[in-house]
């Protein structure tokens, strides 16, 4: 595994489990049309969740980000 930054690290201790196990279902647009991102449902033991995934362009949010996508 390649060498990591400390917010890389953080994010994918901290949000990716969040998301493990969920399916995406769909996409997902914020009120102002600007922010886009992706809803991701299932269960996680025995509660179900549904979650909403804004992709931002920094943790606060300043503005919107881009999602890469590769072949695995």
């Amino acid at each position: 595994m390649s060498k990591q930054s400390p917010h890389v690290k953080a994010c994918l201790e901290q949000l990716i489990p969040e998301l493990v196990g969920l399916t995406i279902t769909g996409g997902a647009v914020d009120q102002s049309g600007e922010y886009w991102g992706f809803v991701a449902e299932g269960k996680q033991g025995k509660k179900t969740f549904k979650k909403v995934v804004f992709v931002n362009c920094d943790p606060e949010g300043n503005g919107p980000g881009f999602l890469e996508i590769e072949n695995g």
